[in-house]
C-alpha cells in the first residue's frame, strides 16, 4: 500500500502498533493482579515489574524474528497483533469462574524442564498457562513458516524463540536474598517487585539494543558524544540517589539503577532528533519516562527499601 511507503504514515502506523502492544501489556497484568487474583495485589511496582517481563519477551520474540527468520526492522512493530494471545489464561479463569495464581517455574532443573515440555499442564501452579501456551506455539510456527519459508529457521525459531523465552522469562533468575527461591540470591536495599522492576527494564533494553544493533550502532556514531554523557550522569546520579536516601550501595544496586538513569538520560537526549528506529522517537520517549517513573517510585514511594 502506498502510504506505508510514506515513512511519515509509517512512523504513525508503527507508534500506533507499539502503543497498541503496551496497552494490551497493561491491562493483562492489571485484570491478573487486580482482577482476577484470589487476593488482588495490583500496586505500582507489581505493574512496573510485570509490564517489564512482558515487555521483555515480546522484544527477545522480536530479535529471533529478526536474527533467525529474516524479519525486516520496519515488520516488527506488526508482532503486536499477536499479543492479544496473552488474554487467554483471563479468558479461561473468567470461563471456568476461577482465580488465576499463576508464578515462576518452581521445583528441580527436571520438573522445570518437564513443566517447560508440556506447556505447564502439569504444573500446580501454572496449568492456566496452558492454552495461552498452546495458541502462542500455534501462531509462533505459523508465522514463523510464513516469514522466512524455511522449514529449518522455523523449527530454530521454535527452538530460541518459542522455548528459549519460557526458559529465560519462566525461571525466576534474580531474587532479593535471603528471602527468595530464585536460582541467584542478591543483596540489594529494594524489596522484590523493585527489585524485579529494575532486573526485567535492564533485561528489556538488552534485549532490544540487541534486536535493534544495526539502527542503534548508526545513532551511537552520531551522538556519541552526547551518549557518554549520559552514562556518566547516569553512574553519578546513582550515586547522589543513594546517598540522598542514605542507604548503602549494593553492587548490583549500582548496575541496575546505572543501566536505569542513563537510558533515562540518554533517552532524553535522543528525544531532541529524528531516530532510524521503528516509531521514531517513540521508543526515546519510552526509555526516558519508564525509568523516571521507577526512580520517582524509589524516592517517594512508601515502604520502598526494606
Amino acid at each position: 500500500m502506498l502510504f506505508l511507503k510514506d515513512k511519515k504514515y509509517a512512523k504513525i502506523i508503527e507508534t500506533f502498533l507499539f502503543v497498541f502492544l503496551f496497552s494490551v501489556i497493561f491491562s493483562r497484568v492489571y485484570l491478573e493482579t487486580a482482577i482476577f487474583a484470589k487476593k488482588p495485589f495490583f500496586s505500582y511496582f507489581v505493574a512496573t515489574h510485570h509490564c517489564a517481563w512482558f515487555t521483555f519477551v515480546f522484544f527477545y520474540f522480536a530479535l529471533c524474528a529478526r536474527y533467525i527468520l529474516g524479519l525486516k526492522a520496519g515488520r516488527i512493530p506488526y508482532l503486536a497483533l499477536l499479543s492479544p494471545v496473552i488474554y487467554v489464561p483471563l479468558i479461561h479463569a473468567w470461563i471456568s469462574d476461577e482465580n488465576l495464581r499463576l508464578q515462576y517455574l518452581r521445583g528441580d532443573f527436571s520438573k522445570i524442564i518437564f513443566d517447560i515440555a508440556t506447556f505447564y499442564w502439569f504444573s500446580e501452579k501454572d496449568s492456566q498457562f496452558f492454552f495461552e501456551m498452546i495458541a502462542l506455539f500455534i501462531a509462533f510456527v505459523a508465522l514463523s513458516y510464513f516469514i522466512s519459508r524455511s522449514v529449518a529457521k522455523t523449527i530454530l525459531n521454535i527452538i530460541a524463540g518459542f522455548y528459549g523465552s519460557m526458559f529465560l522469562a519462566g525461571i525466576q533468575f534474580f531474587g532479593v536474598a535471603p528471602r527468595t527461591r530464585a536460582v541467584f540470591k542478591i543483596h540489594t536495599v529494594f524489596k522484590n517487585h523493585v527489585f524485579l522492576s529494575l532486573v526485567y527494564f535492564t533485561a528489556v533494553i538488552i534485549a532490544f539494543s540487541i534486536c535493534f544493533a544495526p539502527e542503534i550502532k548508526t545513532i551511537v556514531k552520531r551522538d556519541l558524544k552526547a551518549l557518554g554523557v549520559a552514562l556518566c550522569a547516569g553512574f553519578f546520579s546513582t550515586i547522589v540517589m543513594f546517598d540522598f536516601l542514605q542507604k548503602q550501595l549494593n553492587i548490583a544496586d549500582l548496575i541496575l539503577l546505572t543501566v536505569t538513569c542513563s537510558t533515562a538520560v540518554g533517552s532524553a537526549v535522543l528525544l531532541q532528533k529524528e531516530t532510524n528506529l521503528p516509531g521514531g522517537r517513540f521508543f526515546p520517549f519510552v526509555f526516558s519516562v519508564f525509568p523516571l517513573v521507577l526512580i520517582l517510585g524509589i524516592i517517594f514511594g512508601n515502604k520502598v527499601f526494606v
